[in-house]
């Protein structure tokens, strides 16, 4: 008898920690959306029955970088690094999700300091 409200206690947890990552996978869509438009590409579920589509993978793209975050309740969270040449994926490395999160907020802290420098320059000329 133990056994078994063991296992409806682990049910239960793993059910609710679904719905957490659900949960932060859709703020950390709409986050990526607001931020990097242009970078950021949401592939949503979408079906007959479903009530609102689910985000199931973020892409986020630079110029030699392209990070992937794919979910499903299943599976859970599973992250992707790719090194991309010309628009062709050359290597795609599966990494735990906190050194994607790392390797994702240096990418991203060097484009925008890129355009911090592009953005000087572009003023600079004007107001010469």
């Amino acid at each position: 008898m133990e056994n078994g409200f063991q296992f409806d206690l682990s049910a239960a947890a793993w059910r609710n920690s679904i719905a957490d990552e659900r949960a932060f996978v859709e703020a950390l869509a709409t986050r990526f959306e607001g931020a990097l438009p242009d970078k950021t590409v949401i592939e949503r579920q979408h079906g007959l029955f479903v009530k609102s589509p689910r985000v199931e993978c973020i892409r986020i793209s630079f110029d030699s970088e392209e990070y992937t975050l794919h979910f499903s309740g299943k599976h859970g969270i599973r992250t992707e690094i790719s090194k991309v040449v010309r628009g062709i994926r050359l290597k795609t490395e599966t990494v735990p999700f906190p050194d994607w999160l790392d390797a994702l907020s240096q990418e991203i802290s060097r484009y925008a300091e890129g355009h911090d420098e592009l953005h000087a320059k572009l003023l600079e000329f004007l107001m010469s």
